[in-house]
């Protein structure tokens, strides 16, 4: 650590300990947060870690301040991989039946539990763990240790967000190698679905690294995995 870099450090240690008293107070507004999370991503990767562990858990009071409904991570994880065989059974009962109603909604589940499944996956394989598991609208969410996340390389960051791109295109995509040609709509309709989730994710990363928008509604795009590893790559170019 340089010695600049360290009292750079100790500052941020003292603005996170006056956000997390405001947290606990409910006098916390939005804003200084984001400051500190903008500046400590350009910190040494010594002085992220550093931090890691309070950066961790005022960014867990900040996200339960929302009362979303939460469960384990094996639990949520254990509940995607249910999932995950459930839509595989469909997809083999639309098979057995030749139904394209069935493909379909083999597609639909697996968009929806192999997104989540590959990336907590490829987390744990970066080192990046994980806190719990909620709904966000109706999407299964897992709350990252957020100052772990903070303190691993960009490459790592990077990595994990594109890995958060690619199971909604997977899920979409798979029911076509197994079922018969004869069910031309269910592949329509699968081929249909795959390129709309690459379309969203793709319309995310794009409009968070162009800076054109950062929001639609109320829904952040750098909240998405594209937007997310959008942000990562605008800040390593420094655009």
């Amino acid at each position: 650590m340089t010695e600049e870099s360290m009292r750079l450090a100790d500052t941020l240690s003292d603005r996170i300990a006056a956000i997390e008293r405001q947290v606990g107070s409910h006098s916390y507004h939005a804003g200084p947060w984001a400051q500190v999370v903008k500046e400590v991503r350009a910190l040494p990767i010594a002085e992220r870690r550093s931090l890691a562990e309070t950066l961790s858990r005022v960014s867990r009071e900040l996200h339960q301040r929302s009362g979303r409904a939460k469960i384990s991570v094996r639990v949520g994880y254990l509940a995607e991989v249910a999932l995950a065989i459930a839509g595989a059974m469909v997809l083999a009962l639309g098979v057995r039946h030749q139904s394209n109603s069935l493909v379909v909604v083999s597609a639909v589940i697996w968009t929806i539990a192999f997104q989540p499944l590959i990336k907590v996956a490829v987390g744990y394989l970066l080192g990046v763990r994980y806190e719990y598991a909620y709904l966000y609208g109706i999407e299964p969410r897992f709350k990252l240790c957020f100052g772990q996340y903070l303190a691993q390389p960009r490459y790592a960051r990077l990595l994990l967000h594109l890995s958060g791109t690619i199971g909604s295109p997977i899920g979409a995509w798979l029911p076509t190698l197994f079922v018969d040609p004869s069910l031309r709509i269910g592949i329509y309709a699968c081929w249909g679905l795959f390129w709309t989730v690459v379309a969203i994710n793709l319309a995310g990363f794009v409009a968070v690294l162009t800076g054109v928008r950062s929001r639609i509604g109320s829904i952040r795009l750098r909240d998405s995995s594209g937007g997310a590893a959008a942000l990562e790559l605008r800040e390593a170019l420094e655009i």
